[in-house]
Order: C-alpha cells, then sequence, then structure tokens
C-alpha cells in the first residue's frame, strides 16, 4: 500500500530547553527532565508525574536550564527506534506495507525515532535488541519506557505534520505483530491474570532500599548464571518497574564486565512476571549472605528476636486519631521531606578543615586571585599536606587542571601520582568541560557525590562567570553537589581593575559568591624588601562555619628552581610575621614620603598643615597622602616611629625627629618568612 506524500511543515524552533519541555508537554507528552548527555532521570518518575503541569515545568527549568529532555511514552503511544540503515529500512518496509505514515520523526546519532498512536483494543511492550548482533531489529517503546527528546544532545526533529498526539497515525495490532514478528520475537499479548493470584504490591522505597542494601554485598562479577538470577530477582522484586531496571543498571555497572545501559535494558525486557518459578527475595538473600552481609542489619529483622510475652489491658486506651485521607493532598506533599529526617543524618558530613584553614569539608569554596600570585601552588601545597595527615583520601580527589601549558601538566600529574590523587586535563582521556557536568549530576542522581572532592583549576573554564544565568545555573549544580556531600574547591581569576583600597576584588557576576559556601581573595603582599621571597595572604570575603578570615603563605620567587623546589619553598606565615611583614612593607611602601618629611623637619618646617603642604609640593603627592603619613609615624616609640610633637602656645604642634633606635640601620626591618 503506498503511502501519499504530504507538505513539509515548519520545523518548531525552541529557545532552550525549558521552551522545547512546555511544547512537548503541549504536544501531549509526558515529559521529564534528565541528566545532560544521558538517559537517566534526575528524579523518580512518579511524584515527577503527578504534579506534571506548566508551573512545574517552568519551575524546575528556571532552576536547572542544563537538564535535558525525555519523555515516559505511556500506554497510548508507541515509539520505534532504528539503530542502523538496515533497520531504518524495515520500518519504512513495515509501514508502507501497512499504510502507517509517521507523523512525527526524530533524528537520532544512530537512526531515527518514528511516533505512532495504538489504537483501543491493541497491546504492545517494549523490546531491545543487540544493534551488532542484529543490526535490522527495530526497538520498541511503550508503557513506561523512556525516550529522549529533541532538542537534547543528538536529537533533532527530521519531520513533524501534527499538531499534537492526536494527529498521529493510529496503529493496530496487525502492524504491532508485524515489528515483533520482524524482530524475531512472539507477537505481544497481555499476561492472562493466574486465578487465585495476588494483586501486585506497588514497590516502595523501604522495599528499594532493602534490595541495595542486599545488592551491596554481591559482586556482579560473579559469574553469569549468577549476574542473570540477580537481574531476575530484582525484577521480579521490583514488577519489572523502571526503578528496579536502575537498580539493576547500578548494580551491574560496578562489575568489570559492564557494557552499557542498553544491555542490561534488553536482558530486562525479556523478562516476564508470569513464570511458574520466579527468583526472589530468597535469591538475593542467599548471595547476600554468602558475601557476608548481616542479614539482621540489611533487613531489619533484630525485632525477630524479641519472644512474645503473656499481657494484661490495665487500661483501654482510645484508637489514635487517624490523619483525614478524604481531603485531596496538596500538590507540594510530593516534596516534602517528612520521614527523610534519618536519611539527611546520614547525609550530613563532618565539619572539619580539610584545606589549611581555608576549606571545609562538603563546602564549595571558591579562591579569587590574579595571575602569577600562587594559587595553584598553594592549594597543592595544602592538598599534599592534607593528603601526609590522612584528613583527604587521594582517591576520592580530583584535580581537574584545565588552565596549563604541557610542561606544567607533566609537573602537577607527577605530583598526583607520587601522592596518589587524581588528574584531569582537558583534551586528555576523552575529558573536557561538558564531562565534568554531566560527571556531577551522575553522582548527585547516585548518591556518590559523598566524600569526593573536586578541584576546578580555572573556574572560567566551566562557565562564563560574566553571564548571571549561566552562574548561577552552575552554581546551583555545585550546591547540590555539596549538600550530597561532596566538596569543590574553585580557582577564579580576580578582577584586574583593583577595588578602593587598592586590592583585589572578585571578577564576574555576584552569584558564584552568593551560592558559594565560602569564598576568599588572594594578595600579594605588596613592596616587600626581601626580593627572594613572594608573601601573600587569603582574605576571605564569606563563610559559613568556622574557617580563617586570613592566612599567609610564602615561596620563594627564584625561577631558576624546579616545581617540586618551588612546592617545597611554601611556608605558612603566623600573624605576628605578618603584621611585621605588613609594617615592613608600608615603611618600604611609605618611604619616599618619609625622607621628605624628615626633609622638612629639618628644614624648619615643623607645624603640621605647614609639613602637609611642603612635602605635597616635593614629593608630588595629594596632600591628604602627606598627612595620612605625617599621622602615621607620629608617637614616641622609636621602633616604629619617625617623629613626635610638642604642643606649644595656643596648641600649635611642632614636629621633631626621633632618634633612631639602637643598633637601627636606617633600614626598613626585613620581609619575615
Amino acid at each position: 500500500m503506498s503511502i501519499p506524500s504530504l507538505i513539509t511543515p515548519p520545523v518548531a524552533r525552541f529557545n532552550g530547553i525549558a521552551d522545547a519541555a512546555l511544547y512537548w508537554f503541549k504536544f501531549g507528552l509526558m515529559v521529564i527532565p534528565i541528566i545532560p548527555h544521558s538517559k537517566q532521570a534526575v528524579m523518580k518518575w512518579d511524584p515527577w508525574l503527578a504534579i506534571l503541569s506548566i508551573e512545574s515545568i517552568q519551575n524546575h527549568w528556571s532552576q536547572n536550564p542544563s537538564h535535558e529532555l525525555a519523555c515516559i511514552v505511556g500506554d497510548n503511544l508507541i515509539v520505534l527506534d532504528t539503530d542502523s540503515p538496515e533497520a531504518d529500512k524495515a520500518l519504512g518496509d513495515i509501514e508502507a506495507n501497512h499504510g502507517c505514515r509517521p507523523m512525527f520523526v526524530v533524528k537520532t546519532n544512530h537512526g531515527y525515532h518514528h511516533y505512532f498512536r495504538i489504537a483501543p483494543g491493541a497491546y504492545a511492550k517494549s523490546d531491545s535488541h543487540h544493534t551488532e548482533t542484529y543490526p535490522d531489529r527495530i526497538d520498541v517503546k511503550t508503557g513506561r519506557g523512556m525516550i529522549v527528546l529533541p532538542p537534547s544532545t543528538d536529537k533533532t526533529i527530521h519531520s513533524c505534520y501534527a499538531d499534537s498526539i492526536d494527529g498521529l497515525h493510529e496503529v493496530g495490532q496487525d502492524f504491532i505483530d508485524a515489528i515483533f514478528e520482524h524482530n524475531g520475537r512472539q507477537v505481544p499479548r497481555p499476561s492472562e491474570p493466574s486465578i487465585g493470584g495476588l494483586t501486585a504490591t506497588p514497590v516502595t522505597d523501604s522495599h528499594l532500599a532493602k534490595l541495595e542494601g542486599l545488592l551491596a554485598h554481591i559482586s556482579p562479577d560473579g559469574g553469569y548464571e549468577d549476574w542473570l538470577h540477580v537481574l531476575m530477582a530484582i525484577f521480579h522484586e521490583t514488577q519489572g518497574s523502571e526503578d528496579g531496571l536502575a537498580l539493576a543498571d547500578r548494580w551491574s555497572s560496578q562489575g568489570n564486565g559492564y557494557s552499557g545501559q542498553k544491555d542490561i535494558d534488553i536482558k530486562w525486557r525479556s523478562f516476564r512476571l508470569d513464570v511458574a518459578s520466579p527468583m526472589t527475595l530468597g535469591t538475593l538473600i542467599k548471595l547476600a549472605k554468602e558475601g557476608g552481609g548481616d542479614l539482621q542489619v540489611i533487613l531489619g529483622l533484630a525485632a525477630d528476636k524479641f519472644e512474645a510475652c503473656e499481657y494484661e489491658v490495665i487500661s483501654p486506651s482510645p484508637a489514635p486519631v487517624q490523619r483525614s485521607e478524604s481531603r485531596k493532598s496538596s500538590p507540594l506533599a510530593a516534596f516534602s521531606l517528612r520521614g527523610c529526617l534519618p536519611k539527611l543524618e546520614e547525609q550530613m558530613v563532618e565539619q572539619k578543615l580539610i584545606l589549611g584553614n581555608l576549606v571545609l569539608l562538603g563546602q564549595a569554596t571558591v579562591i579569587y586571585a590574579l595571575a602569577n600570585t600562587g594559587k595553584t601552588l598553594l592549594i597543592l601545597h595544602m592538598i599534599i599536606n592534607s593528603i601526609k595527615q590522612k584528613i583527604i583520601d587521594p582517591a576520592q580527589l580530583f584535580y581537574i587542571n584545565m588552565d596549563d601549558y604541557h610542561n606544567g601538566v607533566v609537573d602537577k600529574l607527577r605530583l598526583a601520582e607520587e601522592y596518589g590523587f587524581h588528574t584531569l586535563v582537558d583534551g586528555h582521556q576523552g575529558f573536557e568541560a561538558a564531562s565534568f557536568r554531566v560527571a556531577m549530576e551522575r553522582m548527585i542522581a547516585d548518591d556518590t557525590a559523598r566524600g569526593v572532592t573536586v578541584v576546578l583549576d580555572t573556574l572560567k573554564k566551566f562557565v562564563n562567570t560574566m553571564d548571571k544565568g549561566k552562574s548561577s545555573d552552575f552554581a546551583k549544580v555545585i550546591r547540590r553537589f555539596s549538600l550530597k556531600g561532596g566538596t569543590v574547591i574553585a580557582l577564579s581569576h580576580a578582577n584586574k581593575h583593583p577595588g578602593a583600597d587598592g586590592r583585589s576584588v572578585y571578577s564576574g557576576t555576584t552569584d558564584i559568591v552568593d551560592d558559594f559556601d565560602c569564598a576568599h581573595i588572594l594578595n600579594m603582599v605588596s613592596k616587600q624588601s626581601d626580593l627572594t621571597q613572594k608573601v601573600v595572604e587569603f582574605t576571605n570575603i564569606k563563610r559559613r562555619g568556622n574557617v580563617a578570615l586570613n592566612a599567609a603563605y610564602s615561596y620563594t620567587q627564584d625561577r631558576d628552581v624546579s616545581y617540586n623546589e618551588l612546592l617545597l619553598s611554601v611556608q605558612e606565615v603566623d600573624p605576628e610575621q605578618l603584621m611585621s611583614v605588613k609594617q615592613a612593607t608600608e615603611v618600604q611602601s611609605d618611604a619616599d614620603i618619609i625622607k621628605v618629611i624628615a626633609g622638612c623637619i629639618r628644614d624648619g618646617i615643623d607645624s603640621k598643615m605647614k609639613l602637609a603642604d611642603a612635602t605635597a609640593e616635593r614629593a608630588r603627592c595629594s596632600k591628604r597622602s602627606a598627612l595620612k603619613v605625617v599621622d602615621k609615624y607620629t608617637g614616641n616609640d622609636p621602633a616604629i616611629h619617625q617623629w613626635s610633637f610638642t604642643v606649644k602656645e595656643r596648641g600649635a604642634k611642632v614636629f621633631m625627629l626621633l632618634a633612631p633606635p639602637s643598633g637601627s640601620t636606617d633600614e626598613p626591618p626585613p620581609v619575615v618568612t
């Protein structure tokens, strides 16, 4: 049967993922957000679908604009997925033979998605295949199957002749059976309910947690037979649900033989609930026990140890008041944390300092500095010290070097190899900035962020800090990561233009500072007298927790030393030393004006205002600067002051020079390191 040609309509264009989500929702699809570059939903399906609306879509994507887009297909639709030219041709032939034109087609990286409506009374089920083994077979998605939508990664609209799902071509059982027969599968029919069979109970979070607890003691590398039995048991215990599939995939992915989510999906779709002797919870209990699991802890069987005893009712108590369920629950109830306290308490991390006195575990910290101030050097120094002191687990620390030249990469990789932490570099091992975002979203979704420390060097390689929207979106991802127990240290460039006090200020919009837990600015203590050493100071501008307000370090300025020697030269400068350094620096900075003021006093210019006028003229500085130096070095202590004054008649202050302290060389004190 031939299909008449249609006039191709204009393809919908979207202003971002949020706009697309609203479009497909109005089209009639049950949209759901997914982690970018993946097929993993960012939340459980059912609570999201229960409140799915224009408002919930707008709220979610306004806070998470980077999340991509999929839909739950539903029982009334079927999506046919071709991953090769052979499969695409086979599907085209079946469509032509049955006169079924696809009114909506999505182009994917390897093929196409064809969308159809299922006719009333017809039945289909999801089915998957190995493309390499069976290149001409067609994957099927329906029911609780999930399919990625445009404009997510590698998904574009090829053609769409429908304004909604009502405009999709309706297919009957004959068309569906033809697809399954082509695939070499038994044609799909609804399972007959067993006589006296029990209604399947919904899969609860507590049951999933119990299964996950058992799986933690079962290795996915224990042999194919055990692996298959575990998957079958999960399938039976979760009624073949998508939550069960996600659990099976997470467990399988820990094994050395894991080859991807699609293989798990194919095996999962081949299982049936109506088998005579299914694998059950007992299979998992047996394997977990063999793996050393404490079943009483996992399954909560401790209560079974108590023996029943005789009892007597002394006074009957009134029945407890039952909560009324007649009132329609609020859509906000799906997001309530009631009952989640134990889980959140388990996720709490100890508030301990992990890098000097500047970074707390489980927080997001940003450090701003001008180029060549030493921010990377100092962070690596602190990392190595913390590893030596067993404060940080090096296997859980990831230093991401995105702003270095080849020799610098090698120097830092040598350190990583020596101390056991990970180094990731742009363009190596397939890593790029987008990979970081995907990994963060996955750790958040899988609850594997706890204990992981990530150092970003530098921040501008991951987000445009001058763009408010992108900065806010990025900071929210970092916030969700830290709430899961992860730690982030971001190194960023300071503004090239200093503040009114001459010190560095942060660059970009305020969103990073506002949304991170802690922010420091690293400044060089300028005009130091010891030119062989550089002293720098961290100044805190935002904190949550007991981090230091100030911390100072020194390191050599010798350009002929290796990076290892440079690292070894780093020393912390204690507060007393820092004060001496700053005093010496101030004297060094004010030296020219001090010399002019002293000359004026010797020339008989000894009243305050005349001193300011004469100094301003001779030193070519402002009167305000001259007065400031006069006041700063006025006093009676020759160790820190240069002159004093006596009060004459009418209150006039007459200045005189102080004798230098014993042993003085008339040179400013050296920098202490």
